[in-house]
C-alpha cells in the first residue's frame, strides 16, 4: 500500500514538473500581442524601443495629412464609432474610456468668462511666453479640429531576428498629440495611445464578409507625385513613408533625450547621433 501511494506521489510530482516546464517554456516563446512582426521572444537577439515624434505640417508628411483623410481625423472618427478604443499610455495596458478620450479633445478654457471669446484672443493670450491663437474661428470649449492636431509620436521596436539574420523596425504604438502651440498650458500633451496592430486591423482596413481586410477608402495616404497610386495609411507606415525626429530610446532612467541633454542644438545633435550608432550597430553585427 505504501508502494502504491509514493508511487501516486511520484508520478504527480512529475506531472506537475512537466507542467511547469511546458508553461515556462510557451511563456518563453510569446510575443509582443500588439507586434505586427510576432517575433518571438526567444527570436530576439537584441531589441531596443524607440520614439519618433513626426510633424504631419512638413512636406514629407503631408500624404498623412491630406485635407479631410488627415491620419488624425481617422483616428478620432474612428473611436467616435466605436472602432477602437485607445489607450493611457504607449505602454498599452491601461485603456480610457470614449467618453475621457472626447473629454481630452475639448479646447481647455483659460478664464472664467465665455463673454471674453466673442470678438478678440484675449481668451488665448500669452501663456508661458506662448501666444496662442484662434484658429479657424475656434474658441475654448470646442472639440480641436483634427488639422490643428499636426504632431503624432511613434513607439517602434528596433529587433535583430536571430533566426531570420535581419534588423526589423516593428511599429508598436501611436500616440496622438495636442502640440504646445495649439494649447494654453504650453506643452505638447497626449490625446490618446493607440495600438498600431489594432489601428491595422480595424481603422485603416475594413473586415470583408470572409473575414479578410480590405482598404478603408478614407484612411488614404495621399500620393501627390502620382495620385494614381494612393495607398492605403497601414501599409504606408509600414513602409515608412514617414519622417521623424528621434526623441527618446530605452534607457534606465525612462529619459527623453530634450531631458538628457537640454532643449536647445545639442539635443538635436545628439538625436542625429543616436540614429547613426543604431545604423553602426547594425552594420557591425555581421562581424560577429
Amino acid at each position: 500500500m505504501k508502494n502504491i501511494n509514493r508511487f501516486k506521489i511520484l508520478f504527480l510530482s512529475l506531472i506537475l514538473a512537466v507542467t511547469v516546464q511546458v508553461n515556462a517554456q510557451m511563456a518563453d516563446t510569446l510575443s509582443n500581442p500588439h507586434s505586427m512582426m510576432n517575433i518571438q521572444n526567444y527570436e530576439m537577439m537584441w531589441k531596443k524601443s524607440l520614439w519618433y515624434r513626426v510633424n504631419l505640417g512638413t512636406k514629407i508628411n503631408n500624404g498623412f495629412f491630406a485635407r479631410n483623410h488627415e491620419v488624425t481625423r481617422v483616428i478620432i472618427d474612428a473611436v467616435k464609432n466605436d472602432k477602437i478604443i485607445p489607450y493611457s499610455s504607449d505602454s498599452l495596458d491601461i485603456r480610457i474610456t470614449k467618453e475621457d478620450f472626447l473629454k481630452r479633445l475639448i479646447i481647455p478654457q483659460t478664464v472664467n468668462s465665455e463673454d471674453e471669446y466673442e470678438d478678440d484672443d484675449a481668451a488665448w493670450g500669452d501663456v508661458n511666453g506662448i501666444t496662442i491663437k484662434k484658429n479657424d474661428g475656434q474658441k475654448p470649449g470646442d472639440e480641436y479640429d483634427p488639422t490643428r492636431l499636426w504632431v503624432i509620436e511613434l513607439k517602434v521596436d528596433r529587433i535583430f531576428d536571430k533566426r531570420r539574420s535581419k534588423m526589423y523596425n516593428d511599429l508598436v504604438a501611436v500616440n496622438l498629440i495636442i502640440p504646445a502651440q495649439e494649447n494654453p498650458k504650453g506643452i505638447d500633451i497626449v490625446l490618446g495611445s493607440f495600438s498600431f496592430r489594432e489601428l491595422n486591423d480595424k481603422v485603416f482596413h475594413a473586415k470583408a464578409e470572409d473575414g479578410s481586410l480590405v482598404n478603408d477608402p478614407d484612411a488614404i495616404w495621399y500620393n501627390g507625385v502620382n495620385p494614381a497610386q494612393h495607398r492605403n495609411l497601414g501599409e504606408a507606415f509600414a513602409l515608412e513613408l514617414w519622417d521623424g525626429r528621434l526623441i527618446k530610446f530605452e534607457n534606465p532612467q525612462d529619459n527623453s533625450i530634450i531631458m538628457m541633454y537640454g532643449n536647445d542644438r545639442r539635443s538635436l545633435y545628439q538625436s542625429q547621433e543616436a540614429v547613426y550608432k543604431l545604423m553602426e550597430y547594425e552594420a557591425l553585427l555581421w562581424e560577429y
